[in-house]
């Protein structure tokens, strides 16, 4: 029997040794995170001192919503990993509904000596009436001096004690209802956190002899993007323009990145890398089916010839949850494209959609994301609360390399800012598929999503000024400005602020995607410059002969620069287009323009000095049946 408990006792000590070797926490830190256009790779480092054996290492507090595909580890040692294993971890959420329950009990424990306090306060106030009611002195009754003197002395030195308890319960009361209201928001807080979780990278390894090895464990997460934004500045037409451009950075992936190397990448890992495949193009009848569709405000086009900066469609919506709620942070991009915005605080959100784009992508953090197509007006978007959790999963690990995940960021060019006297430090670092930003200094994202802009470059681009104006549609002068050898800016769409001579003028869409050799920015109305279109009656008649009718129009524009500075302009109308042999348009008149024999477009092209004017005349002559009627105007 003796033997038999000598023998159990030597087991349980052999396995309780085991078991302490057997899961070895390691601490590591996030030293480096690459935000994609949605998601991040996120690069811990770790040191650490293992013995001789087999047994588990543990990279704990670590991000919920890894990728399990995407793990990866490296590590240097006379070690091998065997296998890594992903779990989450909910012990966090266990300690934050403990500290929820603490609170609670806290309050109540408040609660009930603020009742107390009420309780004796009443009673006190209770001692007080009575006290004042019985001041008076009633009957017959007569008091000697000494006698009333010692009345009057208890009541005085009674109401003071009174007075001096009331007073100490309202500022019992006071401190009692701050306490209380502290605790409330931070019960608020707390409730309103969603999977507080933490997961851990399980990692097994065969140690051949005690050392000290290195790991660096690299994983994506999602919850993460970036997007670009522009400030375009132009002092006045003499001066070149300053182009700052600005990324966007929200992330609620379940961890700080605190004073980390940062890196911007335009890829995007969610996009499928497969080739396309041509199949038989088969012809079939098309049957419409309606569609969720998110709405869409018209904007018209004002400049875009060439690709460039224009005001396209502005969308607008509300997002929120499946109880009514507004949903602040959500992601709302135009599908393919980095163009993309976030809600308000209300849920409210406006963006320039890019030419061609009609999805929308809408999400965020614990909710599933919805792709939505585009119309007109104005929508409430909902989204759905995802339910789902991450399952343990087991991915392959890499043994022993004395490379650092650097490797896959070999520049092939480095591209220099314009602007030498910037203070802002980035590397664009230019790779077969993607081009990297790599921000020098220490940048840190907290994990709520809020949105954090940090600046990657700053140009002065020498551009040619030239004003736009379409007077038939609007009687307005556009400010417009080309650059050559933009592509060297490696500039994605987004929309830009934009600033002139000190005032700002709105924002409008940076479309690079359909820009030619030269890319035209629009930079708005300038006041400075007149444009009128007048119809010139004395010119302009209707004459009837047989069974048509002739009608002429004259107009006459005029073009007036207030300006201190020269300024090169570009004027456009138009002649009617004829669709029907009974119509003929002729006696076209365009003195000193050119003509686009297809499309009947008239374009003048000329320089006016500061304080001077141009005027322009176009006229023609339409002749029709003088039973029809034409819309000329």
């Amino acid at each position: 029997m003796r033997r038999s408990i000598s023998v159990l006792l030597a087991c349980l000590y052999g396995f309780s040794s085991f078991s302490q070797k057997d899961n070895q926490q390691v601490s590591s830190k996030i030293e480096k995170v690459t935000v994609f256009l949605q998601g991040a790779q996120v690069e811990r480092s770790a040191k650490q001192a293992l013995v001789a054996g087999k047994y588990n290492i543990v990279f704990g507090s670590i991000s919920p919503k890894v990728d399990k595909q995407s793990i990866q580890l490296k590590a240097e040692g006379k070690l091998t990993v065997l296998s890594v294993t992903h779990q989450v971890n909910y012990l966090k959420e266990q300690q934050v509904q403990e500290d929820i329950k603490q609170l609670e009990t806290q309050k109540e424990q408040w609660l009930e000596k603020a009742a107390m306090e009420k309780n004796m306060k009443n009673v006190y106030s209770q001692e007080e009436q009575m006290l004042l009611k019985n001041q008076s002195i009633k009957g017959d009754a007569t008091l000697k001096a000494v006698e009333l003197k010692e009345a009057a002395d208890f009541q005085r030195q009674r109401l003071t004690e009174i007075y001096q308890k009331l007073q100490d319960n309202d500022h019992n009361l006071k401190k009692m209802d701050l306490e209380v209201q502290k605790i409330n928001k931070q019960l608020i807080e707390l409730n309103q956190k969603k999977d507080l979780s933490t997961s851990e990278v399980i990692v097994a390894v065969d140690v051949k002899e005690a050392m000290t090895a290195n790991f660096r464990l690299s994983y994506l997460v999602k919850q993460s993007s970036w997007f670009p934004t522009y400030d375009i500045r132009v002092q006045d037409i003499t001066q070149p323009i300053s182009l700052q451009m600005k990324a966007n950075i929200n992330q609620q992936s379940g961890e700080d990145w605190k004073d980390v190397k940062l890196f911007l990448s335009t890829g995007n890992p969610n996009e499928n890398g497969t080739k396309p495949t041509l199949s038989p193009w088969y012809l079939r009848y098309y049957y419409p089916v309606l569609t969720s569709q998110i709405q869409v405000r018209g904007a018209s086009t004002i400049y875009g010839n060439s690709g460039g900066l224009s005001l396209y469609n502005s969308v607008s919506g509300t997002v929120r949850d499946e109880k009514g709620q507004p949903v602040t942070g959500a992601s709302v991009i135009a599908k393919g494209t980095a163009t993309g915005t976030t809600t308000d605080v209300n849920g409210n959100f406006t963006m320039q959609m890019p030419p061609g784009g009609n999805t929308l992508v809408v999400s965020s953090v614990g909710y599933s994301s919805q792709e939505l197509t585009a119309s007109t007006g104005y929508a409430n978007v909902f989204l759905k609360e995802n339910t789902m959790h991450l399952d343990e999963v087991v991915v392959v690990g890499y043994s022993t390399r004395k490379e650092g995940l650097d490797d896959s960021y070999e520049s092939v060019k480095s591209y220099k800012n314009k602007k030498e006297e910037t203070a802002i430090n980035t590397t664009t670092v230019y790779q077969p598929t993607t081009t990297i930003f790599e921000i020098e200094n220490p940048y840190s994202v907290p994990n709520d999503g809020k949105l954090y802009t940090v600046d990657i470059n700053n140009y002065e681009l020498n551009a040619l000024y030239e004003y736009y104006s379409v007077p038939k549609i609007d009687a307005s002068a556009y400010l417009t400005a080309k650059i050559i050898d933009w592509q060297e800016l490696n500039l994605l769409p987004g929309e830009a602020n934009l600033f002139f001579e000190g005032t700002y003028l709105g924002n409008s869409l940076l479309d690079v995607l359909n820009a030619g050799d030269t890319l035209n920015i629009s930079l708005g109305k300038d006041k400075g410059v007149v444009v009128k279109r007048t119809l010139m009656k004395e010119y302009s008649s209707k004459k009837f002969l047989g069974s048509n009718k002739t009608d002429s129009r004259q107009y006459e524009i005029l073009v007036r620069n207030n300006k201190q500075q020269p300024i090169r302009i570009i004027v456009e109308d138009q002649f009617p287009v004829s669709t029907n042999k009974d119509i003929e348009v002729d006696k076209l008149s365009y003195e000193g323009g050119k003509l686009d024999d297809d499309t009947k477009k008239i374009n003048w092209v000329f320089s006016i000095d500061s304080k001077k004017e141009n005027k322009l005349q176009v006229g023609y002559s339409v002749k029709y049946p003088k039973d029809k009627t034409l819309q000329l105007d």
